[in-house]
């Protein structure tokens, strides 16, 4: 009796895709920020919010008969705001009013998806990952007994986790493809908490951050690709002519180059008499490394990149004003220290030997800003510099052209990029006895023209199928290649050696956080095989406990003694990287692995005054992003067969110098020296996981 075949699936959703969507969003900050700590303790709630969302998507698909799993990033822009109920009460300072809203402006993803064809031309899809949103907070206040009024306009990156649901269909053929879905962002708490308990009668406090929340349900279209020319077809599609040679794949590089940045605003320093400095215009070098994967469809070619770079992009802008009897020197010098990206890539093979590409997606910068101050007068000198490191997050585009060398797998390639960070600084007007300070901010962004050269991998082995029918060939025996999803679990320490002066009087310092705990989650990636190499992309995020606190600092104060202890506290941690590994026996892959890593935190600074006549403890905790990179190694195995994998390694997250520092020298004696330590804030992490990887 003859066999028989078994069924096609008359369409493929694997490929490299791109896409619009746009729709609706609702948002959520559930906090609660009392204005006064003595009765009647007047109170503001966190607004809700509502709005429009608009932007583009790209992602790519692989399908193994009727489950289909992928990568996808996005980015949108947002109209998403709502005012809080305004607050007008008594207070122990008189009339009181607070207006305050948030504005949700951008929102971007980076995401894995998996899903299932219960027919040929539907998709049922879940999705999570890494998320992050531009916010924009506004309060506006008036205090009438000192004839105080704010207006103040902050901008804030939030980033947590997103995950969600939806709905695929092809309505015009197999290349178009409609959706519908909903996804769930979570920012955590983003507002600093203050908890105020006291034996004195009436005084407490007690701010609840509550958690910043948006749900956003919309509607999208994309355009996918043909398939990919030069794949083996273990499941069969007719595969596409390549145009000469191949650029299909994994690929590492380095670069460097120069880059020039610009943000017009300007900050009020004196009111009286009047002075303001105007930001400066940016200039320097950079350098760094890349990692992508190329997909080829006869002459197109998609793909995905991430980079990173570290720079010396800065400037400098100074004002002098008279303050009699001083002389005043005011000095803003912001430098952006490193550059990032993750970005889809979309070119054109001109001949055998030449890419022409463009490229968008997601962008980063680490931006420290040195404000320096200096006041000469009789009765001395005092000399002051203060240091704010902050990382900001946008969007990114631009284009390029690669060169192949001939008859070798090296690449070089010149590339333009424009990141584009919005409003980064504050918008303020504030009026008092003295007089009117302005902070003017207008939109941040940096050019960047950079060459560099990428090493690309050969043909794969086993080559990377798109499956979507069941071919007649014979199976290829398993390898490492594939689509896997995993869950991990292990145990952290953390080294933060700065310093901070407590109390200025004094000059009691206190610092070097040591942090132990635990953390758990879960990981996506992609492996592609070249012999006995193996190299891929993954991303995870774990829930962490990983705490510590500063040793304690006492001294005299309000007629007993103060006891100060800072803490820290890392509740969320997450990577992309690249890996690269080897092949010692079939079943057993060592490997590195290194790229962008983020870290949630929580910044605790706990204040215990007792005295005779009571005591008062004052908690103040402020939730924190960092963002750095992350290097280490590790060895997987396949202990139950090719398609369960084991794993244990080692992680060493850097995020660098974090921490707000001030240095003062004085000649006065009424002012203190004082210097604080940057520090350097490092992870080290062991775990140990478990993957499923898709035949």
């Amino acid at each position: 009796m003859q066999a028989k075949a078994p069924p096609a699936i008359a369409t493929s959703w694997a490929g490299f895709y791109l896409g619009v969507h746009g729709g609706y969003g609702w948002g959520k900050n559930s906090f609660r920020e009392y204005i006064s700590e003595a009765d009647p303790h007047p109170f503001i709630d966190g607004p809700k919010s509502q709005g429009s969302v608009v932007g583009g998507h790209a992602g790519y698909n692989w399908q193994y008969g009727r489950a289909v799993t992928g990568i996808e990033i996005d980015w949108s822009a947002a109209d998403i705001r709502g005012s809080a109920q305004p607050l007008s009460a008594i207070t122990v300072f008189g009339p009181q009013t607070l207006d305050r809203s948030d504005h949700a402006k951008y929102l971007g993803t980076a995401r894995g998806r998996i899903g299932w064809l219960p027919n040929d031309s539907v998709l049922l899809y879940g999705t999570a990952g890494f998320a992050w949103g531009r916010f924009e907070e506004r309060r506006a206040s008036t205090v009438p007994a000192f004839n105080i009024t704010t207006d103040v306009t902050t901008p804030f990156d939030r980033l947590g986790w997103v995950a969600g649901a939806g709905i695929e269909a092809m309505p015009f053929g197999p290349n178009w493809i409609g959706r519908i879905e909903y996804l769930h962002y979570d920012f955590g708490g983003a507002q600093t908490t203050s908890v105020v308990t006291s034996s004195f009668p009436d005084i407490w406090r007690t701010d609840g951050a509550g958690r910043q929340t948006l749900d956003v349900l919309r509607a999208g279209l994309s355009y996918k690709f043909g398939t990919p020319g030069g794949v083996n077809a273990a499941y069969a599609a007719a595969p596409s002519a390549v145009a000469g040679a191949s650029w299909a794949g994994f690929y590492l590089g380095a670069h460097g180059g120069y880059g020039w940045g610009r943000n017009d605003g300007a900050a009020t320093v004196s009111a009286a008499p009047p002075a303001d400095i105007v930001f400066p215009k940016l200039r320097g070098g950079l350098y760094g490394g890349h990692v992508g994967y190329n997909w080829q469809f006869d002459r197109v070619v998609a793909g995905f990149e991430a980079d990173l770079s570290i720079a010396r992009i800065g400037g400098r802008a100074q004002v002098q004003y008279a303050n009699p009897p001083a002389a005043i020197t005011s000095s803003r010098e912001p430098e952006i220290e490193a550059l990032g990206s993750l970005r889809a890539r979309l070119g054109w093979a001109a001949g055998e030997s030449l890419l022409l590409y463009g490229t968008a997606g997601l962008g980063w910068e680490r931006i420290a800003t040195t404000e320096g101050f200096s006041s000469v007068a009789p009765a001395g000198a005092v000399t002051s510099t203060t240091y704010d490191a902050v990382d900001r997050f946008g969007w990114v585009a631009g284009a390029g052209a690669e060169a192949r060398l001939p008859g070798s797998n090296w690449i070089g390639r010149l590339e333009y990029l424009h990141y584009g960070f919005g409003t980064v600084a504050e918008n303020s007007v504030v009026t008092n006895n003295v007089g009117t300070y302005t902070d003017r901010a207008s939109s941040h962004g940096v050019d960047v023209l950079r060459a560099g050269v990428s090493y690309k991998f050969g043909d794969q082995l086993p080559a990377d199928p798109v499956r979507y029918a069941k071919a007649a060939t014979p199976v290829l025996p398993a390898g490492w290649g594939g689509f896997y999803l995993g869950g991990h679990a292990g145990y952290g320490w953390q080294d933060n050696d700065f310093t901070k002066v407590i109390d200025f009087t004094s000059g009691q310092q206190t610092g070097g956080i040591v942090s132990r705990g635990w953390l758990g989650g879960g990981h996506v990636g992609h492996n592609w095989q070249f012999g006995r190499l193996v190299a891929g992309m993954e991303g995870d995020a774990s829930f962490a406990d990983i705490e510590g606190t500063s040793r304690p600092v006492t001294q005299p104060g309000f007629g007993g003694s103060q006891t100060d202890v800072l803490g820290d506290r890392i509740k969320f941690l997450a990577t992309a990287r690249a890996r690269l590994g080897w092949l010692p026996v079939d079943n057993l892959l060592l490997y590195a692995t290194g790229g962008p890593a983020f870290a949630r935190m929580e910044r605790t600074w706990s204040t215990v005054l007792t005295g005779a006549g009571g005591s008062r403890t004052d908690l103040l905790t402020t939730p924190s992003n960092r963002f750095g990179g992350v290097i280490g190694g590790g060895a997987e195995w396949m202990p139950f067969g090719p398609n369960w994998i084991g794993r244990i390694e080692y992680l060493h997250y850097d995020f660098g110098r974090v921490r707000d520092v001030l240095t003062q020298a004085s000649t006065n004696p009424a002012v203190l020296s004082a210097s604080e330590h940057r520090g350097r804030q490092t992870l080290d992490v062991v775990r140990a996981g478990v993957s499923y990887k898709f035949p």
